[in-house]
């Protein structure tokens, strides 16, 4: 059955990070308070409850009128010392720029901020999230190491792999659905199989190789309020800006990572060489980041990358990229496509965090990370 191996994993945020949930906190939900720099969040079944008569009408009447009626009635709440504090749940700092949107916001805007995955204890950073990012770095470090060709045969809905003679590539279909990506990952880390008659791919997903792979999440962990902007070199995207829960830059972590050495899956994966594959992957992504970030005058991306170059100096960190605004080059191993192939051509917008004016602001996701045996 193999054996258990241990580890720390510690991880550092370099830039804001966020993870989405897929949930939102509607503008009835919550309110600012602009002098504080903070947000309340709310409950807004103990809101109804806990209001006067006149107030609770008040307050459904602007509901109904939409988001920013919403804040308002909220806001003269706050100010007039009636917002009840057992309708509070908890209360988060805010940036500048997230404040200034929601004070500058028009009738029309839907005010709506997205949350980090949150338990009874605070928010926390998924492990499956980390997981994820870790597999990505292992499929292009199996491909490179192997000097593999990944072809997708669309007559047979198979992928084919063949040896690279010293470049190793990807060739997917045009329009890659879920379907084709999960039979790329079975067939690269060795737990696909062509189904009978040579027609599409069988999964033993028990020979995944990542199932000895075991990731905690991460303890509670305090977050910030943030505007998330996107940048394009071409366009005044300043008025796009999408309003979330992030982890500030800074923020470290901990969580524990298991290996079930000789678990019977389709290969292994050694914490160490996981350490070399993440080092040559990010930093990769982060090279080319950085050439993006240089060319169009990205200040404050610039520091990011320059202090993960710095604290790349140490051989047992290696790089990581997590959660919303990866971006498609660090999340579809675009470094391996051709160079016709459609995903191949990186956006040439970037989310950024933290400013009014996007090109201001920060790249989300980046972190430093160390593997320590227990």
């Amino acid at each position: 059955m193999g054996f258990l191996r241990s580890f720390r994993l510690e991880l550092e945020a370099l830039s804001p990070v966020h993870v989405g949930t897929g949930e939102a906190y509607p503008a009835y939900a919550y309110v600012p308070d602009f002098g504080r720099k903070e947000v309340h969040l709310l409950d807004p079944g103990t809101l109804l409850l806990a209001l006067p008569e006149a107030r609770r009408r008040q307050y459904l009447e602007k509901v109904a009128q939409g988001p920013k009626a919403a804040q308002e009635v909220l806001r003269h709440l706050l100010e007039e010392g009636q917002l009840p504090r057992e309708a509070i749940l908890h209360t988060l700092p805010a940036s500048k720029a997230f404040l200034e949107t929601l004070r500058s916001a028009t009738e029309e805007a839907l005010l709506e901020y997205r949350p980090l995955p949150r338990s009874p204890l605070g928010a926390y950073l998924p492990g499956s999230s980390v997981k994820g990012a870790l597999r990505t770095a292992w499929l292009f470090h199996v491909l490179v190491e192997r000097d593999q060709v990944a072809e997708w045969d669309r007559r047979a809905g198979v992928w084919r792999l063949r040896p690279g003679d010293g470049e190793a590539r990807i060739y997917p279909s045009r329009d890659p659905g879920l379907y084709e990506n999960q039979a790329f990952e079975g067939a690269v880390l060795g737990y696909a199989r062509e189904g009978k008659g040579g027609r599409g791919m069988v999964l033993d997903l028990y020979r995944d190789p990542f199932r000895a792979v075991r990731l905690a999440d991460s303890g509670p962990t305090p977050t910030f309020l943030n505007r998330l902007g996107v940048f394009h070199p071409g366009k005044d995207t300043s008025g796009m800006a999408l309003l979330a829960e992030t982890f500030r830059m800074g923020t470290r972590f901990a969580l524990a990572l298991r290996y079930h050495e000789g678990l019977g899956v389709s290969m292994p994966v050694p914490p160490e060489a996981l350490v070399r594959a993440l080092r040559d992957y990010y930093g990769k992504v982060a090279e080319w980041e950085e050439g993006f970030a240089e060319e169009h005058g990205l200040k404050r991306a610039l520091e990011v990358y320059r202090a993960l170059r710095e604290r790349l100096r140490d051989p047992e960190a290696f790089p990581l990229r997590v959660g919303f605004g990866s971006g498609r080059l660090a999340l579809r191993l675009a470094l391996l496509l051709p160079e016709d192939h459609p995903e191949a051509q990186e956006p040439k917008t970037r989310k950024t965090a933290g400013a009014q004016n996007p090109v201001d602001g920060y790249p989300l996701g980046w972190m430093v990370g160390k593997l320590e045996p227990l």
